[in-house]
């Protein structure tokens, strides 16, 4: 019996058995573990599909019998999936073997029985291998796999063309290294990424934890120091009541950073409604006034009216609080002026505040908003980041630019509402 295959054919082999490969990583995806229902009907498409379309357009048909490259997704689907998607796709393979028909079909139930009892024998200790051997076992498997096939041949036509089936088993085999390889990179990346995701997380949770740590005993020390003052020594009533005041601002500011933590949870408005950024800027003006006062900073607000933004009228404010006190303790050792002015360009709110201080280098611009970087030597680098979560939770953008020695201007926009 001659051995001529159509090329052609050949290759839509290899495009049948590749292109689904493309599709494997939702296989392997983390979540589709927990539905492994799911798991099991994606995984035996994957490999079912090819091997039948491959028995639907053979490269070589003849006598009966027809000759293709069923094999490679057969032996994939065992290698990569479990046991029950390898037992679907034998007997699908059987199943669809018999419905073609030919004399081939009964060849086909022996030397695929055979074939799939070698291929379950060594698909326990594969995933132990590495990379080069899994495609060399894989590789040669399937040439294995294809003799066993070429031997239950031989015992109807002895004049089977061995040569030729050599060339195409050879080149087969080839293919399905290549497969391997395939997938073997698809997992590969798919654990790199979830190794990624969980060294990210366990960085984040070590870092908070230790700034939590170190921000909270800070005025926890301070609290114990004084109350050990209050209660081993006689004091009288004017240092008692200095070391009690002492004592609830560290509480307070221990209080203000654990809130700030949790702030970083919600950074979406919990209250939503209309405000008037004139009236805000208004209000901010006369609680920074007290502050700007002591330290020499002049204040000056202008704003347009009718300036409605959507959003939660305390994260608002204490957001425009954070950072024109940063702009106030700027301009500590010198007079400045502090600017905040509210106007309307195009369909935005622009808010503006602008200081005279020491301004800001390019990296400090860039890693404002950063957990625990702060400018200030007792800052802990939370305010500007609760105050930027907040603004962004609003959907509002921020712009800053700054020059040393020259100051710095927040320009903030928010989408306007309509009256």
């Amino acid at each position: 019996m001659g051995f001529n295959y159509d090329l052609s054919k050949f290759l839509l082999n290899i495009f049948f058995i590749m292109f689904p490969l493309m599709f494997y990583q939702f296989a392997v995806y983390e979540k589709m573990n927990e539905r492994k229902a799911l798991k099991n009907v994606i995984l035996f498409s994957l490999f079912a599909t090819p091997m039948f379309l491959c028995m639907f357009f053979p490269p070589v048909e003849a006598k009966g019998l027809i000759f293709d490259l069923r094999i490679i997704p057969l032996i994939l689907g065992c290698f990569y999936g479990n046991s029950i998607t390898s037992i679907m796709l034998f007997f699908s393979l059987i199943s669809v073997r018999f419905m073609i028909g030919g004399t081939g079909a009964y060849l086909n139930l022996v030397s695929s029985t055979l074939s799939f009892i070698v291929i379950i024998s060594l698909s326990k200790k594969y995933h132990s291998y590495s990379l080069i051997n899994k495609i060399l076992t894989s590789s040669i498997l399937s040439f294995v796999c294809k003799m066993i096939g070429i031997a239950s041949v031989l015992i109807i036509h002895s004049d089977y063309g061995l040569m030729s089936a050599f060339k195409f088993y050879i080149v087969q085999s080839l293919f399905m290294g290549l497969a391997v390889y395939i997938i073997e990179s698809i997992r590969r990346n798919a654990d790199l990424k979830k190794e990624l995701i969980f060294s990210e997380k366990m960085n984040i949770a070590s870092v908070i934890s230790a700034s939590v740590a170190h921000e909270i005993r800070n005025p926890l020390t301070s609290v114990r120091g004084f109350i050990q003052l209050l209660t081993q020594t006689e004091l009288n009533p004017e240092k008692k009541q200095m070391y009690g005041e002492i004592c609830l601002e560290e509480i307070d500011r221990a209080e203000q950073i654990i809130n700030d933590y949790l702030s970083l949870a919600k950074p979406y408005p919990e209250v939503e409604e209309k405000l008037d950024l004139g009236e805000e800027i208004q209000y901010i003006c006369n609680v920074l006034t007290s502050l700007a006062n002591l330290t020499g900073v002049e204040v000056e607000i202008k704003y347009d009216i009718n300036l409605f933004v959507l959003g939660d009228r305390q994260k608002l404010r204490q957001s425009i609080i954070n950072i024109a006190k940063n702009g106030i303790e700027a301009m500590e050792n010198k007079r400045g002026i502090l600017k905040i002015e509210a106007y309307r360009r195009n369909n935005e709110v622009i808010l503006s505040i602008s200081d005279t201080g020491i301004g800001m280098t390019i990296d400090q611009i860039n890693r404002l908003g950063v957990p625990y970087f702060s400018n200030k030597n007792k800052g802990t680098g939370l305010g500007m980041m609760v105050s930027f979560s907040f603004i962004k939770g609003m959907l509002g953008k921020i712009n800053v630019k700054s020059e040393l020695g020259q100051g710095t201007v927040f320009d903030i926009s928010f989408p306007i509402i309509k009256v």
